[in-house]
């Protein structure tokens, strides 16, 4: 822990550990409102008419990410977050009071809006943590404090699956709502000790656009991280879409499906949180990026064939865990270290773009695909696995031109 011996790595370390512990506020309420949306839309609409919704999805996606631009230029990026955190706050408030009266609408709208937020602020705390550490630090801290977030999905899963038969499902969004402010004070914190990062002169106040969108074309390791996120994430939507049928198919009541959904994802972050803290540290010390960046995907094929030959409830859990676990911990943690050397509007702006809108961009594309298909006659349960397959194959190819030696750009300041 030689980052740890200096002033300044301690220093860091404490400004980082701040944005850790907002995140795991922040993640446990998204838990109280992922399981409880997904299952108020089945109840609403039924399964089968999930991909309607989600291809919705990348238009809300752009809107939140254009306003976050025109916020960053206008304000700077730590009364950005507060507004983006605030704003998430008061919609599921408003959620939690129109339960019972908004019918339809409200069970779209809450869908939609719940696979966008947390994506737009999830990238904020990656923006902030790229922007305070270096490489070296990077590999040490990355994986403890995604671990911190993990540990709020843990327990927001652990507590939705333990409480929603006796709360209402409804509950939870109420819940949502509170616990989004402790995650806005610790972030507010965090970049009160760290220092709020200043763009260059050239950058300054969106000079360059508000979302910088050249920077895709200008920087090949952004671009190919688009790529494959977006890969990815089609990888994640058919594991995902496949899953939900199961649960639909094997588990009849509303609240009863919350509770199992809520104890999968429990297990997800169980599983998300050993990674972190027990394995994800070691292994972007010792194991070479593109030795971890090309495995990711190999496990995905396998699994994905596995359930393509194999189709069960529990087979897809498993393909569908390995996928979240591992993305929520290595694959993370890894990836992020290489936005650490670039510029502010790369790790704040563009970064939106690659990660965030790409992240649910893929998942509307991939929505709207199987909707086309749908409307055209119908979709066979093996058409999901068979895409996994498909884009994880996608997804290896690309990690060889994602992780090759480049010239790195001038390092940051100290």
């Amino acid at each position: 822990m030689k980052a740890l011996r200096t002033e300044r790595g301690r220093h860091v370390a404490g400004a980082v550990f701040l944005g850790g512990l907002s995140a795991m506020f922040l993640f446990c309420g998204y838990e109280f409102v992922r399981s409880p949306a997904e299952s108020i839309f089945m109840e609403q609409f039924g399964a089968e008419y999930k991909p309607y919704a989600i291809a919705c999805v990348p238009f809300m996606m752009a809107a939140m990410i254009y306003a976050y631009g025109r916020l960053l230029s206008a304000i700077g990026a730590k009364k950005s977050m507060a507004v983006t955190m605030i704003g998430s706050a008061l919609f599921f408030l408003f959620a939690w009071a129109m339960m019972g009266r908004a019918g339809r609408w409200l069970a779209f709208l809450l869908l939609v809006f719940k696979e966008s937020y947390v994506v737009v602020i999830s990238e904020q705390y990656w923006s902030f943590i790229n922007s305070v550490l270096k490489d070296d630090e990077g590999k040490i801290f990355n994986g403890p404090v995604a671990g911190l977030g993990a540990l709020g999905s843990l327990t927001g899963g652990w507590l939705i699956g333990r409480y929603v038969m006796g709360l209402g499902t409804g509950a939870f969004l109420l819940y949502a709502s509170l616990i989004i402010i402790p995650a806005a004070v610790l972030f507010w914190i965090g970049y009160d000790r760290a220092g709020e990062p200043v763009p260059s002169a050239d950058e300054a106040g969106g000079k360059k656009g508000h979302l910088h969108l050249s920077i895709l074309l200008e920087n090949r390791t952004v671009l190919f991280i688009a790529f494959i996120i977006f890969a990815a994430q089609v990888v994640a939507t058919a594991l995902d879409f496949r899953f939900t049928q199961l649960v639909q198919d094997t588990i009849a009541a509303t609240d009863a499906r919350t509770a199992y959904m809520g104890r999968f994802w429990m297990n997800v972050n169980i599983f998300s949180f050993s990674m972190q803290f027990l394995l994800t540290p070691l292994l972007l010390r010792y194991i070479p990026r593109r030795g971890i960046l090309t495995t990711i995907p190999a496990v995905h094929i396998v699994t994905c064939a596995l359930l393509f030959f194999y189709p069960s409830l529990a087979l897809a859990s498993a393909a569908f865990l390995l996928f979240k676990g591992m993305d929520y911990s290595i694959f993370r943690a890894s990836k992020e270290t290489l936005y650490i050397p670039f510029s502010y509007d790369t790790r704040y702006r563009a970064k939106q773009v690659a990660d965030a809108f790409t992240y649910r961009f893929a998942k509307g594309v991939t929505a709207t695909w199987v909707s086309a298909l749908k409307a055209a006659g119908s979709v066979a349960p093996t058409f999901y696995p068979a895409l996994g397959v498909v884009f994880s194959g996608a997804w290896f190819v690309m990690s060889f031109p994602l992780t090759a030696r480049r010239e790195p750009p001038p390092a940051k300041p100290a």
